[in-house]
């Protein structure tokens, strides 16, 4: 989202007067027609915030907000969102709250030399919280191949996720607890599910996690699509 101000003609200078909306305020506003848009549709919004700080906490109440007046209830996603980890316990809390109340989710590829986002607050509240990828190898960076394991790893790790239950967590946010991120009312191995299945030589699903072995049979949509490494179709 990036801060823009609006300067009426008549004004000589390009400062912005003292009576200007702040930079956010300026860009969230602008953004209506977007929002209305999304409503009239019946679409979803996905806001990706890479702000830091206090201006990013502004943005997220400005996203909650216009999510409660628009009528927007889980449509809304929050992207990366890097500034939630710096705030205070306290902030954070507030903004969760709100976020919970607006029924708006998260998402994020759990970046390094990011601050951790408060994953037990937002899986106590129920905050739907999407993890994945959005380059592999790319001008952004060197990292990613695309493997959800190692996505999941790498969430993990800054998160400080150690138990059994954490680590399962983590694979969880990497598969299961995506079903709404990829428009599926659910996405596991059970009956009348998508049959989107990965077979690997692993004790357990924390050791998959931690090891992440090769894959031996990767199955999407019931079909075969890798067998020991070598594509299929």
């Amino acid at each position: 989202m990036s801060p823009t101000v609006r300067v009426p003609d008549h004004c000589p200078s390009a400062v912005p007067r003292r009576d200007s909306p702040p930079p956010a305020q300026a860009s969230f506003d602008g953004a209506a027609p977007t929002t209305d848009g999304a409503q009239r549709r019946g679409v979803g919004l996905d806001i990706h915030l890479h702000g830091g700080g206090e201006l990013g906490a502004f943005q997220f109440e400005l996203i909650i907000d216009r999510t409660r007046r628009t009528g927007l209830r889980d449509r809304v996603t929050i992207s990366h969102g890097f500034a939630l980890g710096e705030l205070s316990v306290s902030r954070q809390q507030d903004l969760l709250d709100g976020c919970e109340d607006a029924g708006i989710a998260w998402a994020t590829v759990a970046p390094p030399r990011t601050a951790p986002l408060h994953w037990r607050g937002m899986r106590d509240r129920g905050i739907p919280v999407g993890l994945g990828t959005d380059g592999i190898r790319d001008l952004w960076s060197p990292y990613g191949d695309g493997d959800m394991l190692r996505i999941a790893l790498g969430f993990a790790r800054p998160h400080g996720l150690r138990t059994d239950e954490e680590l399962a967590y983590a694979v969880e946010l990497s598969s299961t607890r995506a079903a709404g991120f990829v428009h599926r009312r659910v996405h596991d191995i059970v009956a009348g599910a998508r049959a989107d299945i990965v077979l690997v030589d692993a004790e357990n699903v924390q050791d998959a996690l931690v090891r992440s072995p090769r894959r031996r049979i990767v199955v999407g949509g019931g079909h075969v699509v890798v067998r020991d490494g070598e594509l299929q179709v």
